[in-house]
């Protein structure tokens, strides 16, 4: 069930990015977020009820992104204020990197790597929804990267038993392509901004 709630963020994600590209409505994207958070919801809390206490944070993982995606729904449908997404986002990019140091704590690298990837996102939504600043052109393209390379993509090899360790590669290979792109698409970006 855990993929399931992986697949369904995914795609809500990158509905939201491409509202940051101005090419999906924001209410469109606000249904789509409200019903993968009650989904991420319902599934967290089926996973932990019967989870082993070993088992519980991992689990609780998934309300991060279920309560973001609640927030981020509401949020558009009712056109409010974003600030209170951006600071919420603040915390959950600080639990993310907690979860992160955990999975280098035990080994899990791609774990790591993963919730690594999560915070950053987390931290440029703090940015640009909590303190207004102008992010929103690299907080679309690194959305858009992670919502596949995060969620969609290791959620339906996970769902479809293809983790292999080649599989495990060919995903390192392309997180070291996206951090490439991330660094130009920041540095792009500042260099409009310094010229305009």
């Amino acid at each position: 069930m855990g993929n399931i709630s992986l697949l369904f963020g995914g795609v809500a994600l990158f509905l939201n990015s491409l509202v940051l590209f101005g090419k999906v409505d924001v209410k469109s994207a606000g249904v789509f977020s409200l019903f993968t958070g009650f989904l991420q919801a319902f599934i967290a809390t089926w996973l932990v009820v019967q989870a082993s206490p070993a088992e519980v944070f991992g689990y609780a993982g998934i309300y991060l992104f279920a309560f973001t995606y609640l927030y981020v729904g509401v949020t558009f449908l009712f056109d409010l204020d974003g600030r209170g997404v951006g600071w919420f986002s603040l915390f959950v990019a600080v639990a993310a990197l907690f979860y992160a140091g955990i999975g280098f704590g035990r080994a899990d690298f791609v774990d790591g790597a993963m919730w690594t990837f999560w915070a950053f996102l987390w931290a440029l939504f703090f940015l640009g929804m909590g303190l207004g600043r102008p992010v929103d052109a690299v907080t679309s393209r690194v959305a858009l990267v992670l919502s596949w390379l995060t969620l969609i993509v290791p959620a339906m090899v996970g769902m479809s038993g293809l983790v292999t360790p080649l599989y495990t590669i060919i995903w390192w290979a392309a997180s070291g392509t996206a951090i490439m792109y991330f660094g130009f698409t920041i540095w792009r970006h500042r260099l409009v901004e310094v010229t305009s």
